[in-house]
């Protein structure tokens, strides 16, 4: 009881902070649609290194890390490949996490997309921060399975 109060209060917290940085900019910066995607991605990759083939989740996060890190600098924009890299490794950190539902596949896809709304919309704001990285992916998994909690059980 303690902790589903202690996380909802955090969950709270972290999105009126997100609001906040959206309402400053006045704009949603989700024209970096491939980001979504490379998160999405980098989370199903992980996630099937680690449940499908059965490698811990430390080293399929980091296998999946380093395969994104060879994105070409120029891929798939001029000067856009080490956003890509970023959201790959963000999404490689939502992967990691152990397979609590029956449809594990699908929410991981669920919470690769709220982690890569809230990557695109944090991208300018949050650089030069530790952490970023696995705190949005902490985000988004908080806030689906809130969302899936509220509106499936």
């Amino acid at each position: 009881m303690y902790a589903s109060v202690f996380t909802s209060a955090i969950l709270v917290l972290v999105s009126i902070g997100y609001l906040y940085l959206f309402q400053k900019d006045r704009k949603l910066k989700l024209g970096a649609w491939y980001l979504i995607i490379a998160v999405i991605l980098g989370a199903l990759a992980t996630t099937y290194l680690y449940i499908g083939l059965g490698i811990s989740a430390v080293i399929s996060s980091a296998l999946v890390g380093v395969l994104g890190g060879f994105v070409p600098k120029n891929f798939p924009f001029p000067h856009k490949g080490q956003s890509i890299r970023m959201a790959i490794y963000c999404g490689s950190f939502i992967g990691m996490g152990q397979a609590f539902l029956e449809h594990h596949y699908l929410f991981i896809a669920f919470a690769g997309l709220v982690s890569g709304i809230y990557f695109c919309i944090s991208t300018n704001q949050l650089k030069g921060f530790g952490g970023k990285l696995g705190t949005l992916a902490f985000v988004g998994v908080a806030v689906s399975y809130f969302l899936t909690y509220i509106f499936f059980t």
